[in-house]
């Protein structure tokens, strides 16, 4: 069975019942490194925003209380789905490889912290998808696990489930559209630097554009 389908069935619920206590207890935007860098972009209001992998809906409702954003998600859990709803984000349940959205559509793109459950052949389809919503010139966010040689783990609450890890903007930036402004490799839990690479995390920030090829 492929990951997505035992994460649609079941494992996406139980992954959000663990962490909702967690989650809950966030101080946004301080505690939350992709709000954090949104701010530090986001000019203008209004914007039109997709979270592939926004669990309750948390961070998306912060963005449409406080910059009057229009928030879309996508979400395997659906009990996350469900309290996402509540707050008033249009959430669906599916998985980041096919996103029921119009092509260039959203003004940022965030990725979040779903890639490394991802099955591998899914890859190209996610990348495909996320760029094909994408707007340019715009911006796509990924927060992920990070490695500079992609690896695996074994997934501790599932057996037969694999963690990979990976420079996950590489999905990316081989394309000419695209332009890594930031990169920044941190602790999992607790965001400062650290040399223990089994606990590194990313927040890469890309810029999309429409570059002019010479002839």
């Amino acid at each position: 069975m492929k990951q997505k389908e035992i994460f649609l069935q079941a494992e996406a619920d139980a992954w959000f019942i663990r962490n909702k206590e967690s989650l809950a207890v966030r101080k946004l935007p301080d505690d939350d490194p992709l709000l954090r860098e949104i701010l530090k972009i986001q000019t203008r209001y209004g914007g039109k925003v997709l979270e592939v992998g926004c669990e309750d809906g948390t961070r998306l409702a912060w963005l449409k209380n406080n910059m009057n954003a229009d928030c879309y998600g996508i979400e395997p859990s659906k009990l996350a789905v469900d309290e996402a709803c509540a707050k008033g984000i249009n959430v669906k349940q599916g998985t980041a490889e096919r996103l029921p959205f119009e092509d260039h559509s959203f003004d940022i793109v965030i990725v979040g912290f779903c890639l490394y459950l991802c099955d591998r052949e899914d890859l190209f389809s996610i990348a495909r998808e996320a760029n094909r919503v994408l707007r340019a010139p715009e911006w796509l966010m990924l927060l992920d696990f990070f490695s500079p040689v992609p690896c695996a783990n074994l997934y501790v609450h599932r057996p037969g489930v694999l963690s990979y890890k990976m420079d996950y903007r590489a999905l990316f930036n081989w394309h000419p559209d695209y332009e890594c402004m930031t990169h920044k490799v941190r602790h999992h839990s607790e965001l400062g630097y650290t040399d223990e690479q089994d606990e590194w995390i990313a927040v890469s920030i890309l810029r999309k554009h429409q570059k002019d090829i010479a002839v």
